[in-house]
């Protein structure tokens, strides 16, 4: 089982990912259509968002311990599927 410690590096690297991955997808959609950009640009916003909040989540984590950290890491793990889920659904719309 990872340690609290190895969580944080790893949420830590995928959200450096992450920041790179929406700020690619924004460069891509500013090169389709403007339907696709009216529909997809409040997805990315959605995605900005949830980044900030997962974020905020690591900053407590790293706070944290115990049941707190048993807890927003639960959190943390809804907020990265959504997140993870979004990517993908915008890439797979704009390919």
């Amino acid at each position: 089982m990872a340690t609290r410690e190895d969580y944080i590096k790893k949420l830590d690297s995928q959200l450096k990912d992450w920041n790179k991955q929406i700020d690619d997808l924004q460069k891509s959609l500013s090169k389709q259509s403007k339907e696709v950009q009216k529909n997809y640009n409040k997805k990315t916003k959605d995605l900005q968002k949830k980044r900030r909040d997962l974020e905020k989540k690591l900053a407590k984590i790293r706070e944290s311990s115990g049941d707190t950290y048993d807890r927003l890491k639960g959190d943390s793990e809804i907020i990265w599927k959504d997140i993870k889920e979004g990517i993908n659904d915008i890439k797979a719309a704009i390919k």
